[in-house]
């Protein structure tokens, strides 16, 4: 029985298994939750139906880094045993289930030519392109109400089910993405689609006018020029993008209303935080409101937090305290590490930022896309709680260890 499983095991077709799981995943972040989540499942049935599982396992304990995006899901699981609200408490460690599973997934697949990671990321860029296609036909089609509701912070449709934060970090790691096959490729045609695609993504993404989308694409651009500026050979071309760099907001605030129209609102928003009063509903004073409320409840609770089933709850708590008559949402802590602070103390904040730092130290150098890709998720982790939805989830850590795959120092 023992040699018939062992055979059985060995004949199963793995490589096709989790590439078609990792074309599912892609695909589902546009079309459906559930494919995602089918995809990750594919993924881990792969790792454990596996004949090389003993081995698998002695790799992946030999890998703090992978070991540490478990143990994040395993740390979190412990506050169940404080955690008042059992089912927030569920629904959130659902949301955080992939950093249990996909990391030992990951080194358990074999390591593909690269002609199939490539595959995968231009399935992504070009399922990027079709949502952008989607919601600039949405704008359009009521360009006049949508460009005066950026003027109130009111974003068009996206895909991610208008997650517009989580779609325009997409759009960002595109654009990386079309730079990183732009220097494999030597094809002028290949080329020249790939600048196409940048182009319409850098258009997109000042049309879509989300803060953090727009502020992750300057830091990675102004980070990539840095490095032609300061190589020889590529120095002139830096100064020259860094020329463009500056001058494209403005040309984008004189051509594009909707980004005309948010830069309005960040003004007016930045003024109102100057009052007195306090105002929930203007997003970036929310955010710091969320800011004090984190920082108030680790105060009280500096050890172990309220538990993940009760940041809602104790988030809730002060803003009904603070704004009874007002019909305010409930913000999570806008920020990552704020946000396992409360949940799980101020361990819960160290261990996250331990995390990152083995996951950053591994940039090579010379490895813009892995580099850039680091940048833009720590920069939204300081200002978002990424990790929070499925999207966010999924964005930072499939990516993150499909990189890590594709790399070519067997990080994965």
């Amino acid at each position: 029985m023992k040699n018939k499983l062992h055979n059985f095991l060995q004949i199963l077709p793995h490589d096709v298994f989790t590439f078609l799981a990792c074309v599912t995943v892609i695909v589902g972040m546009y079309l459906s939750r559930a494919m995602m989540s089918i995809g990750m499942i594919v993924l881990i049935s792969s790792a454990i139906l596996n004949v090389k599982l003993q081995s698998n396992v002695k790799a992946f304990m030999q890998k703090p880094h992978l070991l540490m995006l478990t143990g994040y899901f395993l740390l979190f699981s412990l506050s169940y045993f404080w955690s008042d609200d059992v089912g927030y408490y569920k629904e959130r460690m659902q949301i955080m289930f992939p950093f249990l599973i996909l990391p030992f997934s990951f080194l358990s697949m074999n390591r593909w030519e690269m002609k199939w990671y490539d595959i995968l990321i231009l399935l992504f860029i070009l399922l990027n392109l079709s949502g952008i296609g989607w919601s600039l036909h949405e704008y359009y089609l009521q360009k006049e109400a949508y460009d005066a509701g950026y003027g109130f912070s009111k974003l068009i449709p996206t895909p991610f089910k208008n997650d517009h934060i989580r779609f325009s970090i997409a759009v960002v790691m595109s654009m990386c993405f079309c730079v990183d096959l732009f220097i494999k490729h030597s094809n002028r045609m290949i080329r020249g689609l790939l600048l196409l695609v940048i182009a319409i993504d850098i258009v997109y993404i000042h049309i879509l006018s989300a803060k953090t989308g727009i502020v992750a694409f300057y830091l990675v651009s102004f980070i990539a020029i840095i490095q032609f500026i300061f190589s020889t050979k590529f120095r002139k071309l830096g100064v020259a993008f860094l020329f463009i760099l500056i001058s494209l907001p403005f040309v984008m605030f004189l051509i594009f209303p909707s980004f005309k129209n948010k830069l309005g609102y960040i003004k007016y928003s930045i003024t109102q935080m100057g009052n007195t009063e306090k105002e929930t509903n203007i997003s970036d004073e929310g955010r710091l409101i969320s800011y004090q409320y984190a920082f108030e409840i680790i105060r009280l609770r500096p050890l172990i937090g309220v538990g993940i089933g009760d940041v809602y709850g104790q988030m809730k708590q002060r803003y009904d305290r603070d704004f009874p008559h007002l019909q305010s949402a409930t913000l999570l802590p806008h920020n990552q590490f704020l946000m396992a602070g409360v949940a799980i103390g101020l361990l819960g904040m160290i261990y996250l930022l331990m995390m990152q730092i083995s996951i950053y130290r591994l940039v090579k150098k010379n490895d813009f896309l892995y580099l850039s890709f680091c940048i833009i998720m720590f920069f939204t982790m300081m200002i978002e709680p990424l990790y929070e939805t499925q999207y966010g989830t999924c964005i930072f850590l499939f990516f993150l260890l499909l990189l890590m795959k594709r790399s070519k120092y067997y990080l994965a």
